[in-house]
């Protein structure tokens, strides 16, 4: 891949050569200048000569309002429109045709890795980035969201970069859409016809959805070949009345997708993002659609165009980052917290400056340890024996001193930060008080796994300490900040057990908790992302209607599909759905249904003959209707009645319910 990026590998006097008719142009359009540009001296060879893609992905970006800039061969060879000059600056118009490392060598460390990534098939969009460009005379900052994509032969290999730069300040948005995008695309319309093709060829190489519609009718005139991998279905099934596409937009988000799309009648661009659920897997994704104007020879919008982007791994990487952020200051309070309150136990038991540094300090270092060990294990917990050969190990008394005994042992999180800060300071006590204060003292460490009645995994330690009796030995006058770790906090915090006992002799630990998960405040994990929800038809895998044969009789087309969708997720397999009687009635005939929704309306006043074929038949249904009861009764049966408006989810869980009670 580097040597296809190679800014070395271009030719200094082929620049040359293309000065004099880079000149003879001066006073053309990009059009123009790409047109006379001597082409015949670089490794492009003369426009004669060009492949259909090329020439259908010069010609469209150079009609083009937004700047757009297409990065052609290994060489990275610069052809950009009137829009992208005024980006070049000082550097237009020597810039046409010259290899784009040569042109912009003071950010090719930057550029280099990008265009690579997208020459291995990626599409990578940066969202508010500010240029400054000289305009009317004077230097403004303006903000653009620029767009990196591969352009792919008719193979699908990957022949250049493509550089599209959305300008997303009010100010640029108002002047590009109604003076040079209307200016630009007025005089270019009278060609998009011989053009078509071309443009087709430029669609279908694009990753990203690319759609064309009537701006008077709303329906669609052009659908690219990636709207399957964005919206999961083939652009056949999404063709025609802008009602196909929209059926795809969850109900929640669908108006304002559609008021997007219409509203850009005005000759303003828009940027929207809304939920659609996959034809494919049922997958509900986040699409972000640019819509913008195309106008015809009398500055009128004529059509109405879009790119169609899947976002939904930016949106839930914004939010796990936003949940990331929220857990780690929850953790680093809970942690503060809990050193706080060392803190102030230490002072109880320090008797000097010195002697209180290095206690607290040993208990911090304690905590530490256990929220690396539980790093290392993937927050999994700890292995018993680690746990104890770490914190005896770092008083530096040599391991011949202590003997550790017992089965491996995989020690939950919060058990593990509970049990480290007591065996730290049985461990401290020993070496200050204890068997390993003499070089004839010794420690025994020894744990065992048992199951009381309810089949709980429990852990039974005990910490043994011998060494000579010790004269004049008197039992501690208080209770100190081991003592409460042992015989208060892992009984308050483990739901086990603790004794201590302290003789002239010796020290005796019994240490016994269940194997029981808690989370705990130095575990490290980043908490799992949300799912995307559909809002009013998503029931997830409930499988409240799993087998079930469901007839859906509605005249009205979003709420026919939705209700269709939501029984589909509930595990439904969906009859119909039917917009008359007549076809309702059929369905029935045919004995595959279970059980109906049915809107009693169907466009023409109330229609009870489909109500009176489900009561003879025995089947549970729902009436979803407008009027109200007294207008239409509806007597005997299995049924549940719904005032309009009802969600999609909120029909099908009412006919799970009915289907539910009546088996039971």
């Amino acid at each position: 891949m580097a040597s296809r990026l190679d800014p070395r590998s271009a030719s200094q006097g082929r620049l040359a050569g293309a000065a004099g008719a880079l000149a003879a142009c001066a006073r053309s359009g990009m059009a123009e200048r790409i047109r006379g540009h001597d082409w015949s001296a670089s490794s492009l060879g003369g426009m004669g000569s060009w492949p259909p893609h090329l020439r259908a992905s010069v010609d469209l970006m150079a009609a083009h309002g937004f700047p757009m800039i297409l990065l052609w061969g290994p060489e990275l060879l610069q052809i950009y429109n009137d829009g992208y000059a005024e980006v070049m600056a000082d550097k237009h118009p020597a810039g046409l045709g010259q290899p784009t490392a040569e042109c912009w060598p003071e950010v090719w460390h930057i550029n280099e890795p990008l265009y690579a990534k997208v020459w291995q098939g990626q599409t990578l969009t940066f969202s508010d980035k500010c240029y400054p460009l000289q305009r009317h005379g004077r230097l403004q900052d303006v903000w653009f969201t620029i767009t990196y994509s591969p352009v792919r032969d008719c193979d699908g290999a990957i022949e250049g970069v493509l550089v599209t730069m959305f300008d997303t300040s009010a100010e640029h948005v108002a002047r590009v859409a109604r003076e040079r995008t209307e200016r630009e695309l007025r005089r270019t319309n009278a060609s998009l016809q011989a053009n078509e093709e071309r443009f087709r060829q430029f669609a279908a190489a694009s990753s990203d959805a690319l759609w064309i519609r009537n701006a008077d009718t709303l329906e669609t005139e052009l659908l690219s070949s990636a709207f399957d991998g964005v919206y999961g279905l083939s652009p056949g099934q999404a063709s025609g009345a802008l009602c196909c596409w929209a059926a795809r937009v969850v109900p929640d988000d669908r108006q304002a997708a559609i008021d997007s799309v219409a509203s850009v009648r005005d000759g303003t661009p828009r940027v929207h993002e809304f939920r659609v659920q996959r034809e494919d897997d049922s997958q509900f994704r986040w699409v972000r659609d640019t819509v913008f104007p195309l106008f015809d020879e009398d500055g009128r919008v004529s059509r109405i165009a879009g790119i169609a982007r899947d976002v939904t791994d930016e949106r839930r990487w914004a939010e796990h980052q936003s949940v990331l952020v929220a857990e780690l200051q929850h953790r680093v309070r809970n942690i503060m917290a809990t050193i706080g309150s060392i803190t102030l136990r230490t002072r109880e038991s320090a008797t000097s400056v010195e002697d209180y540094a290095q206690r607290l300090s040993g208990r911090v270092m304690s905590l530490a340890r256990t929220q690396t060990l539980l790093t290392r294990a993937g927050n999994v917990g700890i292995d018993l024996r680690g746990l104890l050969n770490d914190e005896l190990s770092s008083t530096a008394y040599g391991e011949g001193r202590f003997l550790l005994h017992g089965p491996a042992v995989m020690v939950p999180p919060k058990a593990a930060e509970v049990m480290s800060l007591a065996i730290h300071e049985l461990a401290t006590n020993a070496l200050r008080h204890g068997a390993l204060r003499d070089p004839d003292g010794r420690l025994d460490v020894t744990w065992e796994l048992r199951e009381d009645a309810q089949m709980q995994r429990w852990v039974d330690l005990r910490w043994v300490e011998t060494h000579a009796t010790r004269a004049g030995w008197q039992p501690p006058a208080r209770r100190g900040f081991g003592t409460s770790l042992v015989e208060d906090r892992i009984p308050y915090e483990l739901e086990g057990e603790g004794h201590l006992q302290v003789a002239a002799d010796g020290t005796e630990a019994c240490i016994s908790f269940p194997l029981r998960h808690r989370d705990s405040i130095l575990q490290t994990d980043a908490p799992q992302g949300t799912a995307i929800g559909g809002g009013s038809v998503d029931l997830g895998d409930a499988g409240l209607l799993a087998g079930h044969r469901v007839l859906v009789v509605e005249d009205d087309f979003y709420l026919a599909h939705d209700t269709a969708t939501a029984l589909r997720s509930a595990g439904a397999l969906v009859q119909g759905p039917c917009s008359t009687v007549q076809a309702a009635l059929q369905q029935l005939d045919g004995g595959a249904v279970d059980a109906a929704i049915i809107d009693i309306n169907l466009g023409n006043g109330a229609r009870t003959g489909i109500i009176v074929a489900l009561q003879r038949a025995g089947l549970p249904f729902v009436v979803v209707t407008g009027y109200d009861e007294g207008a239409v009764p509806v007597d005997g049966g299995r049924f549940v009645r719904l005032q309009k408006p009802a969600t999609p989810a909120g029909i099908a869980r009412a006919l799970a319910q009915l289907v539910q009670a009546g088996t039971g």
